[in-house]
C-alpha cells in the first residue's frame, strides 16, 4: 500500500507571530526565574534591545514596515515603485524578509528601528537585568574584582618594582659593572633584568 506525499502545514502569518510573541515572553519567564539563557535567546533579547525587530516576520501596515526597515514612509513608498520591490501577501501582510533583501540587493539605505520603539525599551530592561544577575555571578565566582583592589595590587607591584631596580643599578652594579667590557656590562645588565622580572611574575 502506497502513501501519499505529506506535506508540512504552513502556518498562517498572524499565528506565526503570536507564537514568536509567545516564544520570547518564554526568555522573559527564564530570566525572572532566574534561570540561565542560550546564546540564542540572548541574542535575541539584544536584538530587540538593539532596536531590531529581526524576529517580526510580517509588517501589519506600510508605516510597520517602515518603522522596521528604520526609513520614512515617503521612502519606503518611493521603494515600492522600483521594480521588483515585495508585494503584499493576500492576507494585506507585508514579508520583512523579501523586503530586506530587497534593500540589500538594491544597495538601498535602511536604517535602525527608532529607538523608541516600545519593544526594544522593554526588551533593554530585560537586558539590563540580565546583565546585572551574569555579573552577580561573576563577581561570586571569582572572575571579577573591584576595581581600587586592581589599583591597590598595580600600585604594590610598581613599588615592588621600583625598589628593585633602585637596589640593582643603584648599589649592587656600578662596583660589579667597574672594569667590564661592554659585553660584559650587557650580560650583567640583562641579569639583573631578568632577576626583577623574575621577582614581579612571583609576587
Amino acid at each position: 500500500m502506497s502513501q501519499g506525499n505529506s506535506t508540512s502545514p504552513v502556518l498562517p502569518a498572524d499565528v506565526a507571530e503570536k507564537i514568536l510573541d509567545a516564544d520570547f515572553q518564554n526568555v522573559v519567564r527564564k530570566v525572572a526565574a532566574g534561570k540561565p539563557l542560550t546564546v540564542a535567546e540572548r541574542a535575541r533579547i539584544e536584538s530587540r534591545a538593539a532596536g531590531s525587530e529581526e524576529s517580526l516576520a510580517y509588517a501589519k501596515t506600510l508605516v510597520e514596515l517602515a518603522a522596521v526597515l528604520g526609513v520614512t514612509r515617503r521612502t519606503l513608498t518611493t521603494w515600492q515603485k522600483m521594480e521588483g520591490s515585495p508585494k503584499p501577501l493576500s492576507n494585506g501582510l507585508w514579508p520583512v524578509a523579501d523586503w530586506r533583501e530587497f534593500v540589500r540587493l538594491r544597495g538601498l539605505k535602511a536604517g535602525k528601528v527608532p529607538v523608541g520603539n516600545e519593544e526594544a525599551l522593554k526588551a533593554r530592561k530585560l537586558l539590563a537585568e540580565v546583565e546585572e544577575r551574569e555579573l552577580r555571578i561573576a563577581v561570586k565566582k571569582g572572575e571579577y574584582v573591584p576595581i581600587y583592589q586592581v589599583q591597590s595590587e598595580w600600585i604594590g607591584l610598581v613599588a615592588q618594582a621600583t625598589s628593585i631596580l633602585r637596589a640593582k643599578f643603584e648599589n649592587e652594579l656600578p662596583p660589579i659593572l667597574s672594569g667590564l667590557d661592554a659585553t660584559g656590562i650587557q650580560r650583567e645588565c640583562r641579569k639583573a633584568i631578568d632577576e626583577v622580572l623574575r621577582c614581579l611574575h612571583e609576587s
